[in-house]
């Protein structure tokens, strides 16, 4: 397993027009102090979205620009992220305005295989040409958890925005059989910047077991209020909360690349 995230490298040049689009017009900023607090300006922001849950073009485009730099692999769980699954919405979204996207793609998605679902992660990273923020969901970020135990994910992986971490061995009863495979949960530190996405309501994961993984998992833990299980059934179109969450990360990332000191750190946050 890797120890540093310093021993990657993102493309300078890349590196360079980002940093110098955020002096010009900062990105909203979201508090990780256990609780998700929205400043001001992106609460504004919130107001912006349509009655479809489309994301404002403002916030479209500016994290547009932090991401030329890398590549999002989206992660879905246990059935698959249905067309309507924000995952597809993001998809579709960063596709259309330029941004590498892809997903992983699995044979079976109600009968998860643990072996072939690890194969296929790691197959679909190593592809990339270019740093990569992975996007898991469910029992996606416990995939992602796994391959990381296992030492087998390239250091080409920059940064992992977790959403609903599936709690294989205390969700719902008669699911549990279906992820087995999947248990215990691993809780070694991930050696990449990470954000846990937790919801007040989920049946796959109770806010405190989230905040026990995002401890072990050395990630910032972020309160999504109550969405439920944040998958096929919470209907959140774009979501922008989490586009504000995977800007968050993607900025952390971009700041640990760059190698700046605390105090400038602070400055640019």
């Amino acid at each position: 397993m890797r120890q540093s995230v310093n021993k990657r490298t993102v493309d300078a040049k890349n590196i360079g027009s980002v940093m110098s689009a955020l002096k010009r017009k900062p990105v909203p900023r979201l508090s990780f102090s256990g609780q998700s607090r929205l400043p001001q300006k992106a609460a504004s922001l919130h107001q912006q979205v349509d009655v479809q849950g489309s994301a404002p073009e403002e916030i479209v485009r500016r994290l547009s620009a932090s991401l030329a730099g890398f590549e999002v692999l989206i992660v879905p769980g246990l059935d698959g992220s249905a067309r309507h699954h924000w995952q597809s919405s993001w998809q579709r979204l960063f596709r259309a305005n330029g941004v590498a996207v892809r997903r992983v793609t699995q044979a079976n998605w109600s009968k998860p295989d643990y072996e072939n679902w690890v194969t296929a992660l790691v197959a679909a990273v190593k592809k990339s040409k270019k740093p990569v923020l992975l996007v898991g969901h469910s029992l996606g970020c416990l995939l992602i958890t796994h391959a990381i135990k296992k030492g087998l994910l390239p250091e080409t992986v920059a940064g992992a925005l977790l959403v609903a971490p599936a709690d294989v061995e205390n969700g719902p009863e008669l699911e549990r059989y279906r992820v087995a495979a999947f248990s215990p949960v691993p809780l070694s530190p991930l050696p990449f910047p990470s954000v846990v996405v937790g919801s007040r309501n989920d049946p796959w994961l109770s806010v405190t077991s989230a905040r026990k993984f995002a401890r072990h998992w050395s990630a910032s833990f972020v309160d999504a209020g109550r969405k439920g299980h944040i998958g096929n059934q919470s209907d959140l179109g774009d979501w922008l909360d989490g586009l504000l969450f995977l800007d968050r990360l993607t900025q952390t990332v971009l700041l640990e690349k760059t190698g700046l000191s605390r105090h400038q750190k602070r400055v640019l946050q």
